[in-house]
């Protein structure tokens, strides 16, 4: 067996075993044949390209030669919060390095985010999920501004690049709704602003997706995100299945975390029941308005009616006009559990199979303004002259009891026909009041309207109108049977005209009296440099448009649409839709409306309302399903009884009333 010899192509000089990782010491005659005894007695030594220190055992040699992560496998390290607030003193300046704001990723494509500046030029972006530093949509950030070597060719010049260096605040959830594909291990969201996800073995195993995930929504929490490639997370929900109504619903609320649990009894238990009647105390120091003409106005399936309107001709010729908006805060207590749970909520959510009310629906019923009901509300009453100017106003807490629930298609054939002789049973009344008292009240008002909106554009105000697309659902399973492209008529402006100047009025009141805390609805100037490309682009087409102030853009826009009043149907067709895209590319320029406290802005030019070219607006008329409506309630009742209201409450809620706002 000793003399057998070993072919030397199978072993020899700097060739490994095949059975194990072995190689042999160098031999000096490559050609010499090697017994199998030899072989098993040549001292091995670990392939690795690498020969063991001497004294080292195996650990101590993995540990020595671990690898250190590549630059791209790993996320910078943030900078301490106690330097951030030194390095942006400068973020004005030509020498700006550093920038903050709210973190906005691309919706079609996870790897580009933007970052705003405050001035008008373009974008900060930031390239890849490394140099967005685990930071997702919609959070405060802080970021560095890259070299000028490491920026973007855009559009013919550099856009400037940047890494996030801190996340001062996390506003994302880091919750999302996806699926698996293909070996069940990856998750993919559906929200392409979220990274893809690794989920644990032991979730997966909890939640049987090895064995069946095909076709199946999942919420996934986002508990790490170590890696640039991949976040850590686990799952917390199977949805149901893709394509089925209830799942992609609850996929909906779930994916922005929008919370629809009911009510607890704890919180609910000391409000009113539904069928509530007014008490002596909840009527007392009020104004008794219940035999006045009050009705009214909204679309036909409105079950949350929280305004109403009335209309009395004076001796002098003038009108004293009311806006009667429900006093909500009066069964809501200040800072109680349930006022903190609303505020939260932020708003009532309509979905396209249901409504979320952002209050316990009891209350919803006792608030809203039902006809033939006493109701508790807080007005706004203006005397007016006949060309519609505001002589004076003031503000009470009245209770009233609307005489008539009308809707907008009513409304508009009153208007459309003033003369109309209306039978007292074709819409129900409450009250001495007949059909034809209310018509012609409604055409009072409409009148009023006409004047009101024509100054209000004179003024500068500007119009971007924007199809809103109605769908119809079968009440039994859900699903869409119709839809249509609702159009703005006279009878929706009508209330529109009277809730702006209800609002506009709260709004320049509160600035006058509570300068330090008046809640405000903020509309910065549209980006220039976007309405500048959009104004060359259009050119292009023979479209001009004046982009100077919301005053001449309103004014090129209206030139635009006078070419649909033609005889010819089909050009008032290809205008029609021409006019649609023309509103849609400008609206992209535009900013979201924000809610700001008026002592947070170092001018008040900076509280001005761009589209309605106003200096303050707020929110006034909705507060059945906006909270933000009873923080400015309060204010205004505060300014009444001379009540101080905390400094610091109207800034803390700003900011969640805004992220509230979808």
């Amino acid at each position: 067996m000793s003399g057998r010899s070993v072919s030397s192509d199978l072993v020899t000089q700097n060739q490994p075993r095949k059975v194990k990782k072995f190689y042999h010491k160098a031999n000096k005659n490559k050609n010499r044949q090697i017994s199998k005894r030899e072989i098993f007695n040549e001292q091995p030594v670990l392939v690795d390209n690498e020969k063991g220190k001497e004294g080292e055992n195996k650990e101590e040699i993995k540990a020595r030669k671990a690898k250190v992560p590549k630059e791209k496998d790993t996320f910078p390290q943030y900078i301490p919060e106690t330097e951030i607030d030194k390095l942006l003193r400068n973020e004005n300046s030509n020498e700006t390095q550093y920038i903050e704001g709210q973190l906005r990723v691309n919706p079609w494509n996870r790897e580009y985010a933007y970052l705003s500046f405050s001035d008008d030029q373009c974008d900060l972006l930031i390239i890849g999920l490394r140099d967005r530093n685990r930071a997702f949509d919609g959070d405060f950030v802080v970021a560095r501004i890259n070299q000028p070597e490491k920026w973007k060719m855009h559009q013919g010049y550099n856009q400037k690049t940047g890494v996030v260096v801190y996340i001062r605040e996390k506003i994302h959830p880091r919750r999302t709704i996806g699926y698996f594909k293909e070996n069940g291990k990856l998750f993919y969201p559906r929200d392409r602003r979220v990274p893809l996800v690794k989920i644990s073995k032991k979730s997966l195993q909890q939640f049987g997706v090895c064995q069946n995930y095909k076709d199946i929504l999942y919420l996934v929490v986002i508990t790490d995100w170590r890696k640039p490639k991949f976040a850590v997370g686990k799952i917390e929900k199977i949805i149901g299945s893709i394509g089925d109504i209830k799942a992609e619903s609850n996929a909906i609320l779930l994916e922005y975390d929008l919370d629809v649990t009911p009510y607890s009894l704890d919180v609910t238990k000391e409000l009113p029941s539904s069928d509530y009647s007014l008490t002596e105390n909840d009527i007392k120091d009020r104004e008794d308005w219940k035999d006045e003409c009050i009705f009214t106005i909204d679309p036909d399936t409105a079950v949350d009616l929280d305004d109403s309107v009335s209309c009395k001709p004076l001796e002098n010729g003038n009108y004293e006009i009311g806006v009667h908006i429900s006093d909500v805060t009066h069964y809501v207590e200040f800072l109680s559990p349930l006022d903190i749970q609303v505020s939260k909520r932020a708003t009532t959510i309509y979905m396209a199979d249901n409504v979320y009310h952002m209050l316990p629906k009891e209350l919803c019923q006792v608030c809203s303004l039902s006809p033939g009901q006493d109701k508790l509300a807080f007005s706004v009453i203006w005397e007016m002259t006949q060309d519609a100017r505001v002589v004076n106003y003031r503000f009470a807490k009245t209770v009233i009891r609307s005489c008539c629930q009308m809707s907008y298609q009513h409304v508009q054939k009153m208007i459309e026909n003033p003369e109309y002789n209306w039978p007292d049973n074709s819409i129900n009344i409450d009250g001495n009041y007949k059909l034809n008292d209310l018509s012609i009240k409604v055409n009072i008002l409409h009148n009023l309207a006409i004047q009101m909106r024509k100054r209000r554009f004179q003024n500068g105000a500007l119009l971007i109108d924007q199809p809103k697309l109605c769908v119809r659902v079968d009440r039994i399973t859900g699903l869409p049977i119709s839809y249509n492209i609702e159009e703005q008529q006279d009878s929706n402006r009508l209330i529109e005209e009277f809730m702006l100047l209800a609002n506009m009025t709260v709004a320049t009141h509160l600035y006058n009296v509570i300068p330090e805390t008046a809640l405000l609805r903020n509309h910065r100037e549209p980006s220039k440099r976007i309405l500048s490309m959009t104004q060359e682009m259009l050119q292009k087409f023979g479209i001009h448009l004046d982009i100077k102030s919301s005053r001449s853009l309103h004014a090129s826009m209206k030139h635009c649409e006078e070419a649909l009043e033609t005889e010819d149907d089909e050009r008032r067709i290809i205008m029609k839709y021409r006019m649609m895209v023309v509103n849609n590319l400008c609206s992209r320029a535009m900013t979201r409306a924000t809610y700001i406290c008026s002592s947070t802005v170092k001018a008040e030019e900076e509280l001005r309302h761009y589209a309605l070219n106003i200096s303050v607006y707020t929110h006034f008329t909705s507060p059945i399903r906006r909270y933000s409506d009873c923080v400015v309630h309060r204010l205004l009742y505060s300014t009444l009884r001379n009540i101080d209201m905390p400094k610091e409450w109207t800034k803390s809620l700003c900011k969640s009333q805004n992220s509230g706002k979808l």
